[in-house]
């Protein structure tokens, strides 16, 4: 595995660039908000492309509100009013997103700097220590992400425990472009996701509580079909969301939860995940006022998230798989992405 030096965070820190590779796949990622900062696969012609959005300059990072690639926590999504209870005790977040706690807050794991460690060519770890009160959040917790590839598949795994009761909700929020970054917009690629219902949200983008059934509606994707063909329906979420937005409620009936294809690439990404939920985001706020790597703008629609979590908002609905672990709980999670070609 390379290192290098990226530059120096705002508190004088070193932060640093770290290549892993497999005989298909490189990565490259950064300790600065434990971030993948690009991805490069085959293509149908054997060529390397890279697929995930990202920043040249720690500083693009540092000043990033897109969260392009990184790591979202202590509790990726958003938490309604920035309110939750737990053990009888309110605690209260951030509100950097309206009236919304959203991925941590304003100073989340993204905009940290996790310890990493060199394990081998083809993996890395990050290790982050948040303290009892970041954030507002309870209890001292010990975070690690490890990034590894395997064949041709880049597994990202979770592991938490905290010294208090407290939330625990890990995302990684890459911007996916199988044409290549900055290769247009992402309305012809062809999405499938193993979900019968999404969680219906208000106009805030916070969930009511209700599973909406997909069928008859423009979040049907348990068959593949090109994410531009229904995305200027009128539906009520739609509007909400400004398009896709949205957790789906995954089946986990066997095979991958989520599957994308790019005809132009001819790529083909599988998600496997052992999170009860999927937010799919189609970049409804990305516009050319971002510069990514090479200077290329980043487009309208540029890039999908399939960001694998907890439901939104789960710490505030009984009926939601919760997020919550107890003191001494080591808990984990994974997410594969797989990648083929067709």
């Amino acid at each position: 595995m390379e290192r290098e030096k990226f530059g120096v965070c705002k508190d004088g820190s070193g932060a640093y660039l770290y290549t892993i590779s497999g005989h298909s796949i490189t990565a490259k990622l950064t300790d600065f908000g434990a971030a993948l900062v690009s991805l490069f696969v085959k293509d149908k012609n054997g060529s390397a492309l890279d697929v995930v959005m990202g920043y040249d300059t720690l500083a693009q990072y540092e000043a990033d509100t897109a969260y392009l690639g990184v790591t979202a926590g202590r509790c990726a999504n958003r938490i309604a009013k920035g309110v939750f209870k737990l053990g009888g005790k309110e605690y209260r977040l951030d509100c950097n997103d309206g009236p919304n706690h959203l991925h941590g807050g304003f100073c989340g794991f993204g905009k940290k700097l996790w310890k990493a460690e060199q394990t081998d060519e083809s993996s890395v770890k990050f290790t982050l220590l948040s303290p009892d009160g970041d954030q507002g959040y309870p209890g001292n917790l010990i975070a690690c992400v490890v990034y590894a590839i395997k064949g041709d598949s880049l597994e990202i795994s979770y592991r938490g425990m905290a010294d208090g009761k407290t939330v625990f909700n890990l995302t990684n929020h890459s911007y996916f472009n199988l044409a290549g970054q900055g290769g247009g917009d992402i309305l012809g690629h062809e999405l499938t996701i193993n979900a019968d219902s999404v969680t219906a949200i208000d106009e805030t983008l916070c969930p009511t509580g209700e599973l909406m059934p997909v069928a008859g509606t423009p979040f049907d994707f348990r068959k593949a079909k090109k994410i531009g063909k229904d995305i200027g329906s009128d539906h009520i979420q739609m509007k909400y969301g400004k398009g896709y937005d949205h957790n789906f409620a995954l089946n986990h009936t066997g095979g991958a939860d989520a599957e994308v294809f790019c005809e132009e690439s001819g790529i083909i990404m599988r998600v496997y995940t052992d999170s009860p939920g999927m937010q799919f985001y189609s970049g409804n706020f990305l516009n050319g006022g971002i510069t990514l790597k090479g200077g290329r703008k980043a487009s309208y629609r540029g890039g999908l998230c399939l960001e694998t979590q907890f439901f939104p908002d789960a710490v505030n609905h009984p009926s939601f798989k919760s997020p919550v672990i107890e003191a001494g709980e080591c808990y984990g999670y994974f997410t594969r992405f797989e990648f083929g070609t067709k």
